[in-house]
C-alpha cells in the first residue's frame, strides 16, 4: 500500500490520540487501498487529490459523527453510492430557475461525498478545475447551496480538527469570518461518552 501523505496522518493521528484518552470505542469505517482508489478515478473521468486518496486509506477511522456539524466519515462506496442516488435526485428534478432567471443548484458529477449527517446532510470535496479544486463543501440536501468552504481540503479540516480538540479553541473560525453558515463550533464530551460541537460563544 502507497505511504499516507505525512500532514493527513500527522493530524488524524492527533484525532485519533484525543479520542482514545477521551472518548468510548465506535466502529471504524473500512479503509481502501490504492489501486480501488485509481480505478474510481477512471470510472469518475477525473483526478482525486492526494489527500482525498490518503483520507480513504487512513485506518481506524471512526465511523460516527466526530466531524463538525455531526457527520461521520463514509467509505468509499457508500461515498459512490450517495454520489448516484443524489445525481439521480438531480436529474430527475430537472434544470429550473430562479426569479432572477439564474439557473438553481443541483449536485453535480464532480461532487464526491466523503461525511454524511444523520438528517441527510453531506460534506462533498469539489472536484472542479479552479481555486475550489480539493475544497470541502457542505451540501444541504434540502435547499442545494453550495455556501463557502468549510474547508480548503480535506488535510484543513482534520488540521483544524485537532487543533480544535487539543487546544479547546473553536473549529471552523476561517469558515466563520470569511461570512459561511456553520457557525464557529467548540467540542465536547456527553455524559455518554461521544463528541459533540457546540456553537461558540464569540
Amino acid at each position: 500500500m502507497t505511504s499516507i501523505d505525512h500532514g493527513v496522518r500527522k493530524s488524524w493521528d492527533r484525532i485519533e490520540a484525543w479520542f482514545e484518552e477521551r472518548l468510548h470505542r465506535t466502529p471504524v469505517r473500512a479503509a481502501t487501498d490504492q489501486g480501488w482508489l485509481r480505478a474510481i478515478e477512471s470510472r469518475l473521468g477525473t483526478a482525486l487529490p492526494t489527500e482525498v486518496h490518503d483520507w480513504w486509506m487512513l485506518d481506524r477511522v471512526r465511523a460516527d459523527y466526530w466531524i463538525p456539524g455531526s457527520f461521520a466519515p463514509v467509505d468509499v462506496e457508500e461515498a459512490l453510492e450517495t454520489r448516484e442516488i443524489w445525481l439521480q435526485v438531480a436529474e430527475e428534478e430537472g434544470a429550473s430557475f430562479d426569479a432572477n432567471g439564474e439557473p438553481e443548484p443541483r449536485f453535480l458529477p464532480s461532487f464526491l461525498p466523503i461525511a454524511l449527517s444523520p438528517g441527510g446532510d453531506g460534506l462533498v470535496v469539489d472536484l472542479r478545475l479552479g481555486d475550489s479544486y480539493g475544497a470541502v463543501l457542505l451540501w444541504d440536501h434540502e435547499t442545494w447551496v453550495l455556501g463557502v468552504p468549510l474547508w480548503d481540503s480535506v488535510t484543513s479540516m482534520l488540521r483544524d480538527i485537532a487543533a480544535a480538540l487539543e487546544s479547546g479553541t473553536p473549529a471552523l473560525l476561517r469558515h466563520a469570518a470569511m461570512g459561511g453558515t456553520e457557525k464557529a463550533c467548540v467540542a465536547l464530551v456527553d455524559e455518554a461518552g461521544g463528541l459533540v460541537w457546540e456553537a461558540a460563544d464569540h
